[in-house]
């Protein structure tokens, strides 16, 4: 009985009830479109794996590496020649691409 009072009363207290809301759909958006936009960063705990968040008054955007393993590869070898050799050869290495999602 103890249960469903609790369970009762929490269900009463949520804005729309027990049920879980569905999420809405956006496109995602690049770091650097943000940042011109007026956004700003903002810390987050690694939650669902972002590297930080944007946000821009009420909007709030979580931001994710969306590499690829060639472009990795690349910038490594790059990377590892500079430290080894002295010197790489090209110091041209694939930007780290950043998406952010909106969040709600």
């Amino acid at each position: 009985m103890k249960r469903i009072a609790i369970a009762s009363l929490v269900a009463a207290c949520l804005p729309f009830g027990a049920q879980a809301l569905e999420p809405e759909i956006s496109e995602f958006r690049h770091l650097g479109e943000l940042a011109a936009d007026g956004f700003e960063p903002f810390a987050t705990s690694g939650v669902g794996y972002a590297l930080f968040g944007m946000r821009k008054e009420a909007e709030m955007y979580l931001c994710f590496i969306a590499d690829t393993e060639e472009a990795l590869e690349r910038r490594q070898a790059v990377l590892l020649d500079e430290i080894l050799h002295g010197g790489a050869e090209s110091r041209d290495v694939p930007n780290i691409p950043v998406i952010c999602i909106l969040t709600q």
